[in-house]
């Protein structure tokens, strides 16, 4: 009897030990070693839902990213980037959470752009422009003018409005929201002269939703 219940231990012990292996098999963590460094205690248990804060992309699918937002940028960076369309906690070296979350800046149509992160970057979640055309992450008491954080949404032709692009227009500055292309992993975002014919797709950008795995916070990530 000894020995049947010996046994039976056993067998149940390489069960659990199968199990769980199995359960682990195809689990593969975030590795967001940089973005996880930037953000020291988030305040939350849980991803904000994707319809909630959806993520920015230009016209060839890049995502638009600032600090505190990606590995791609570094904290010290306050600069606004267009950085490769990877999947959150799918890429070994490199994860975002491109969360936006737009609000109305004024009765005249305009609106403003903060990130998620906001609960780790000081109130510096704005996409702001500056009187010499650089777009970067500010906090709303910082600006010379709330201008600067104001941008309006202005309809392309009919041909680039399949995939529900806008131009941006800055309310301080009149110009476009636009990605100046350049080699590498990062595009540098800024403003440049409108080119409301869509001579110049870098100024078309979307809202997109449901982003698979988005990295929103340390260690955690929505479906």
């Amino acid at each position: 009897m000894h020995r049947n219940f010996f046994l039976l231990s056993l067998y149940l012990l390489a069960l659990v030990i199968c199990g769980s292996a199995a359960d682990t098999a195809g689990y593969v963590p975030l590795k967001s070693e940089l973005l996880c460094r930037q953000c020291s205690k988030c305040d939350t248990s849980t991803c904000p839902p994707s319809e909630a804060y959806p993520h920015m992309t230009a016209w060839d699918n890049t995502l638009i990213a600032g600090a505190l937002q990606s590995d791609y940028v570094a904290t010290n960076d306050r600069g606004v980037y267009s950085v490769p369309n990877v999947l959150g906690g799918e890429s070994a070296n490199y994860n975002a959470y491109y969360g936006w979350q737009s609000t109305s800046g004024s009765a005249s149509g305009y609106h403003r752009f903060n990130n998620y992160m906001d609960k780790c970057s000081g109130g510096q979640s704005y996409l702001t422009v500056d009187k010499h055309g650089k777009v970067s992450l500010r906090s709303l008491n910082s600006l010379e003018s709330i201008a600067d954080a104001d941008w309006k949404s202005i309809n392309p032709p009919k041909k680039f409005n399949h995939r529900e692009f806008r131009f941006w227009v800055s309310g301080s500055t009149g110009k476009c929201l636009t990605v100046f292309v350049r080699s590498g992993k990062k595009q540098i975002v800024g403003v440049s002269d409108c080119k409301f014919d869509g001579s110049n797709p870098y100024q078309l950008f979307a809202f997109r939703f449901h982003y698979h795995k988005a990295f929103c916070c340390c260690g955690l990530h929505n479906e």
